[in-house]
């Protein structure tokens, strides 16, 4: 089995729906990694790893309705089980969190879509760069509207574009075994 069919990169949605158990499979998956990321690191969810793996591995659509599902797991596991203060700053930081996951979605996919023909090794990178600079953009704009601002210093931005990186990575390698033992679909997108 190669990467290419580990990452078919789907741009618009084509082809026959699924919906077979290993398609939702891997949808579970990726909530439980969010849930379990949520719980272990709250407000910084790696959702440029999130992005990249939805807009690499589904149809367009589906990846931004997963995206979408990922940040309202996210939220209601903050405001639920963390705590998160129920105020106006707070609930503004979620819903700028949620843009920048979409944001973070669209530049993968995007990315994705525009290298079709060149090799996986180079597109899955790009991919990520994308995903990251748009998720990491949108927030910073939304720290210069509701302060927070101090919190984008290099070494912090470092960080956490490492620890994104590693969490790619990490459920990429899992997608592969997924895929190689019959648990995860195998793409329908070339």
């Amino acid at each position: 089995m190669s990467l290419r069919e580990m990452f078919p990169m789907a741009a618009p949605e084509s082809g026959p729906a699924t919906g077979d158990r290993a398609e939702l499979a891997w949808h579970v998956l990726l909530l439980a990694a969010a849930i379990g990321s949520s719980f272990t690191f709250a407000c910084v969810t790696p959702f440029a790893a999130f992005a990249v793996l939805t807009a690499g591995t589904l149809p367009w659509r589906r990846a931004f309705g997963m995206t979408l599902a990922i940040w309202a797991a996210n939220q209601l596991l903050g405001f639920g089980v963390l705590g998160y203060p129920p105020d106006g700053i707070t609930f503004a930081w979620g819903v700028a969190i949620g843009l920048a996951a979409l944001a973070a979605t669209l530049a993968a996919a995007a990315s994705f879509w525009m290298a079709r023909r060149q090799a996986l090794w180079r597109r899955l990178p790009t991919a990520f760069i994308g995903a990251f600079a748009a998720y990491e953009i949108v927030l910073i704009l939304t720290a210069l509207l509701l302060g927070g601002s101090e919190n984008f210093t290099p070494l912090i931005v470092g960080k956490l574009a490492l620890s994104d990186a590693g969490w790619l990575v990490g459920l990429g390698i899992f997608r592969y075994w997924l895929v190689s033992f019959g648990l995860a679909p195998r793409p329908v997108h070339s």
